[in-house]
């Protein structure tokens, strides 16, 4: 029910921030130019997109009480993010490595979070999916301010990066299908079953 919850308001909140962009547009269209303010706007709320996106993955975790660590984590780093990335689009990027960091650090804890969340029995592969996730954060902000020259590191950030998405979305694949061989019948209706779940199983009632 607070997953349904959850989805519900994200997909409101993105809805209202594609008719937000929208109106803008069609105001820019009806102007005739698209101004440095508009612009701004634009980019600021593509920033909320992605930082809220991150929260709500946080806030999802908190209230299935799975990973709370983790998840306050997830939402402190999404609204410090949002922070630094509105202050730096409309002082025009005069810190344009902060916002690259910024970016880089709120779409890692997003697939973090987000891993998890549609983990359903991975169990190493999730932390693996992690830690790689980590790693290639971390590389990619040493890049961004090492600046190292040479193809051969452009084509190992890359391809880090190919296998850090590959093993995001190898989680919710695998997951599933080590879930359901992990699947046990407790039941059959009608009539009325009591249940004792173990730690980390999911009772799922089905017709």
């Amino acid at each position: 029910m607070l997953d349904v919850g959850f989805r519900r308001l994200f997909w409101i909140g993105a809805a209202a921030l594609l008719a937000a962009a929208a109106l803008i547009a069609i105001v820019a269209l009806l102007r005739g130019e698209l101004t440095p303010t508009d612009g701004n706007i634009l980019v600021t709320l593509a920033a909320a997109f992605l930082a809220g996106s991150a929260a709500l993955s946080g806030l999802a975790l908190i209230e299935r009480r799975d990973l709370v660590p983790l998840g306050w984590a997830v939402v402190a780093t999404s609204a410090a993010g949002f922070v630094v990335l509105a202050w730096q689009i409309w002082t025009e990027f005069d810190y344009e490595n902060w916002s690259l960091d910024t970016v880089t650090v709120l779409v890692a804890v997003l697939m973090v979070a987000s891993a998890r969340l549609l983990d359903k029995g991975a169990g190493r592969l999730y932390w693996l999916s992690a830690g790689l996730t980590v790693l290639t954060a971390a590389t990619y902000v040493w890049a961004i301010h090492a600046d190292p020259d040479g193809d051969n590191w452009e084509k190992a950030l890359g391809t880090l990066g190919i296998v850090t998405v590959l093993a995001w979305f190898l989680v919710p694949v695998l997951g599933r299908t080590g879930a359901a061989d992990a699947e046990r019948v407790v039941g059959r209706g009608p009539g009325r079953v009591e249940v004792e779940l173990a730690e980390g199983e999911t009772l799922v009632v089905r017709r």
